[in-house]
């Protein structure tokens, strides 16, 4: 009788389960920040705290977390859920001016034009249930602006979504951040370009962003804890730029976590912690350490902008 050696050519066509490769969420480029739900267990065997921000894969049970703005994005979903899990229908990256294109096709298979408006998606029998968020990814930071740097002086990146109950409060604050009038341009000759780009673009990165929470009472019954954003203190110029640049250098990044009109299979990961939805982050597997710790590698010291390392 031959053995399997035999037929080992037909390996890459066989099912191996489990989802695709999972990446444990310390080795994460974008950490989640999400606030707990209830008391539980995570990955290290932490008890995440009740009302405690959590920033995944770094740092547990915080009051607050702070961050320097890198990147933001809207963009579309129409998400179902079934048995506890979310399944992302038609998604939207929004990408460059409208149209925007859904990853769904009409019936003729042509691409399927995304309504612009809230108004507009809720008369369209197939786009009612679609919803906009709001992706805020950036730099973790301590409250004065000062990086928070792993052992090889790396910066470690954030994000929250706001997404139904929470998209107000975000879309508000990068609203205030978008319409400020008395910011002093840091581009010149100031042009009515350049002008439109540091409003979109340069504003919301020119403060300390800090992210406490509220809770607020939901029309389905229960209470949803609720991201409330506030300005922290001003950066100066240079620093602004160098943020501009770490930006630039990780839109890539950003891009490939965030765009998942780009992913196959994004559907079906099940229920996830409360504030990050269920394709965000698979299950991660387990990790084993030899001492618990909520702290992240070294984050305390004097550093700034200049010390990063990427």
């Amino acid at each position: 009788m031959s053995g399997f050696e035999d037929y080992a050519d037909l390996g890459g066509t066989g099912f191996h389960g489990g989802g695709g490769e999972q990446i444990a969420p310390e080795e994460e480029f974008f950490h989640s920040v999400y606030v707990s739900a209830s008391d539980r267990k995570n990955h290290i065997n932490i008890v995440e705290n009740s009302g405690k921000f959590q920033v995944r894969g770094v740092q547990y049970n915080l009051d607050e977390v702070n961050m320097v703005i890198t990147h933001t994005k809207e963009v579309l979903a129409k998400i179902k859920s079934t048995k506890g899990r979310d399944n992302v229908e038609c998604f939207s990256f929004k990408e460059g001016a409208p149209p925007w294109y859904g990853t769904t096709k009409l019936e003729n298979g042509e691409q399927r034009i995304c309504p612009q408006t809230s108004a507009e998606r809720a008369v369209n029998d197939f786009c009612s249930e679609c919803r906009a968020q709001i992706i805020v990814a950036g730099v973790y930071c301590k409250a004065d602006g000062t990086p928070i740097l792993t052992d090889e002086k790396k910066p470690i990146f954030i994000f929250i979504r706001g997404k139904g109950m929470r998209y107000k409060n975000v879309s508000d604050y990068l609203n205030d951040l978008y319409n400020e009038e008395d910011l002093t341009p840091i581009f010149e000759p100031v042009t009515e370009q350049s002008q439109a780009f540091e409003k979109a673009v340069v504003n919301n990165k020119r403060f300390v962003t800090r992210i406490t929470k509220t809770v607020e009472q939901s029309s389905f019954g229960g209470n949803v804890n609720v991201f409330v954003l506030d300005r922290g203190p001003t950066l100066d110029d240079k620093t602004v730029k160098q943020v501009l640049k770490l930006s630039k250098q990780t839109l890539k990044n950003f891009n490939e976590k965030f765009d998942w009109s780009k992913r196959r299979g994004v559907t079906g990961y099940g229920s996830r912690p409360e504030g990050v939805l269920t394709v965000d982050e698979p299950s991660a597997p387990e990790t084993k350490t030899e001492e618990v710790t909520t702290e992240a590698k070294k984050p305390e010291g004097e550093f700034s902008f200049d010390d990063i390392q990427f």
